[in-house]
């Protein structure tokens, strides 16, 4: 099963700091017997040196030996000696662990070759890239502020699985709850990836009231926010709306993976 890309990175950073604890440790020396995170930190030496064709060698061992951030920075130095060949192996090792970072190096290859089919496939790349390490279903719980000062609460079931424009569009289920009516929505948006972490958003909303009077039951409205986004885990976001039910609110919400939540519950 593949490792989530935050805990591909964890690992090797927890390894390499127990690793540089003995008086012994050697980079290069630890290198040649096998270590990955001594290649990691044998390459940074060669790099700060200016010997970036043995810092190269020594990031290849490292990304042979599962550190994927290696494999990215081998490719990009591989770019940089004009090797295109060379440097597509170690970066299709990263694009297929799905790291943004591995995205762009390889979109930064295509776009090296230069020809028309291999700059479609970079600037494909390029817009999969910030989204590709967020979750496809996200459970979001909000805190809600009315006009008036009223709280109340909101929860969301949220949608974004890459073949919807590669997370762009998402649709979902929202409920509110105690600044007024109840609301039972469904909606559906558009959100911007401005960067791997900041994605501004907006949604419509049409669902109905539980418990109004009869011809009074329909709800809709709308949504603009901001996603702060922490890869897959989840996100932090800030939003204003307003609806039939709501004319007027602010929201700050914290959306989680809903994998993890399913894990969660099935451990339970």
């Amino acid at each position: 099963m593949r490792l989530p890309v935050w805990l591909a990175v964890l690992l090797p950073l927890v390894t390499a700091a127990c690793a540089t604890t003995s008086v012994a440790y050697h980079p290069q020396k630890d290198c040649e017997a096998g270590s990955s995170s001594a290649c990691v930190d044998w390459g940074d030496q060669l790099a700060g040196r200016g010997e970036e064709l043995q810092a190269e060698a020594a990031y290849g061992q490292a990304c042979q030996g599962g550190i994927v951030t290696s494999c990215i920075t081998q490719g990009q130095l591989l770019i940089q000696h004009g090797e295109l060949d060379a440097a597509e192996h170690p970066l299709r090792k990263a694009y297929l662990e799905e790291f943004p970072e591995g995205h762009e190096a390889l979109a930064d290859l295509y776009q090296a070759r230069g020809t028309p089919p291999d700059l479609e496939i970079a600037r494909g790349l390029r817009f999969e890239a910030p989204a590709i390490d967020k979750p496809a279903t996200e459970f979001v719980s909000q805190l809600r502020m009315d006009s008036q000062g009223n709280l109340g609460t909101a929860i969301a079931f949220n949608v974004q699985p890459m073949l919807f424009l590669s997370r762009r569009l998402h649709l979902g289920f929202h409920a509110a709850f105690g600044t007024g009516a109840t609301e039972l929505n469904g909606f559906v948006g558009y959100q911007h990836f401005e960067s791997t972490w900041a994605v501004p958003y907006a949604r419509v909303m049409l669902g109905g009231l539980p418990g109004a009077p009869p011809g009074m039951g329909l709800n809709y409205g709308g949504e603009l926010g901001l996603k702060l986004c922490l890869g897959p885990i989840g996100h932090l976001e800030f939003a204003v709306g307003s609806s039939r039910a709501s004319p007027l609110h602010a929201s700050v919400g914290l959306g989680i993976n809903g994998l993890f939540l399913l894990l969660l519950a099935a451990a339970r």
